[in-house]
């Protein structure tokens, strides 16, 4: 991993990020907003969030059916542990922990519990995006509104124009992200065939046992895809994702009123839109830096003044990655496996 360029890649783009994100803010301000905020209305934040948890697991098995009828209660271990992994390594590294475990719990090919991951991860880029258009109109709203023409993040100033185009960008290059992995997704199964002969080309340039295993994994990867062959099991699984991120919206929401911000649902889902676009890019654990960026742009644009916004992003991000690591790694004790194992079995 060490040796893997996109891992110091990664790294760098969170580390660069984070230091932009926290750049001329006045800490001991932030540890004020910090001792002022109101921590009850986290009473209502983390249940909702990790009730979500439970919901993903629920979509997993839907996604699964046409291979296997896996009980939500039996994939949701693996997939904590999957998120634990991933708040804790680099390059999402988790979701193959995830598949790895799952196949060995369950008897499916590994290969074939990724395509359920792949699944997955476009359903909620799709979920984000729907999100990231409820919250929209709050943008256009800002855009138009009065207030400076001119915000300061990190040291760097940027024109109201700058901002909102750059919100635009994240969305348009989420937009065609999320699509061209569908797409790509949709080919292999419409034209497996096809798809099938193409790899026997592609890989018959290697020796014949990794022509053969290679082979043999794409076959057990389009296996996973199946529920593309089922376009109303897909429709339904995609509108069951609301679920989960619908909880998520309230915990950026909830975790607002800690701070007495006056956000509405519609400019969480925007923050909420926008921090997990950022996290699209190559980063590092957790995507620490490039969360606490995304969501800065959009509070910058709301005129929440740099500490509060700052504390406020902080302890949504901690929200999102604590009591998830923490349920990850009393899962990962008692599977009675070792991390060792886990890494090198993914």
């Amino acid at each position: 991993m060490l040796k893997d360029k996109k891992f110091w890649v990664g790294m760098a783009l969170s580390v660069v990020l984070l230091a932009v994100s926290v750049r001329g803010v006045d800490f001991g301000e932030v540890w004020t907003a910090l001792q002022a905020a109101r921590w009850g209305w986290l009473g209502a934040a983390l249940p909702l969030y990790l009730v979500g948890y439970w919901s993903r697991a629920k979509r997993v098995s839907q996604i699964l059916a046409p291979i296997k009828k896996v009980p939500t209660a039996r994939v949701l271990p693996p997939l904590v542990i999957g998120f634990m992994f991933n708040n804790v390594l680099p390059g999402r590294l988790g979701e193959f922990v995830f598949a790895w475990l799952l196949g060995k719990r369950e008897g499916i090919s590994r290969t074939a519990s990724l395509a359920a991951v792949v699944i997955s991860r476009i359903l909620d880029g799709f979920t984000i995006l729907a999100f990231f258009l409820f919250g929209w109109f709050a943008f256009l709203k800002v855009g138009e509104g009065a207030g400076p023409s001119v915000f300061e993040i990190g040291g760097l100033e940027f024109t109201r124009h700058e901002l909102v185009g750059k919100v635009y960008l994240a969305g348009i290059l989420g937009l065609v992200v999320f699509f061209l992995v569908f797409a790509a997704c949709f080919a292999l199964v419409a034209w497996k065939d096809f798809s099938l002969r193409l790899a026997d080309v592609i890989l018959g340039v290697f020796p014949a046992r990794f022509s053969r295993l290679g082979k043999q994994a794409i076959e057990k990867f389009v296996t996973g895809l199946d529920i593309l062959r089922q376009p109303g099991a897909l429709v339904k699984v995609f509108l069951f994702n609301f679920i989960p991120w619908g909880l998520e919206l309230f915990t950026y929401y909830f975790a607002a009123r800690c701070f007495g911000l006056d956000l509405n649902l519609r400019q969480c889902a925007l923050i909420m839109g926008m921090t997990n676009l950022a996290m699209i890019a190559p980063g590092g654990p957790g995507g620490v830096g490039l969360f606490e960026f995304g969501g800065l742009v959009c509070l910058a644009l709301y005129g929440v003044e740099k500490p509060v916004a700052l504390a406020y992003i902080v302890l949504v991000h901690a929200i999102i990655l604590l009591p998830i690591d923490l349920w990850g790694a009393w899962y990962f004790w008692r599977e009675g496996i070792t991390v060792k194992q886990a890494l090198e079995e993914r």
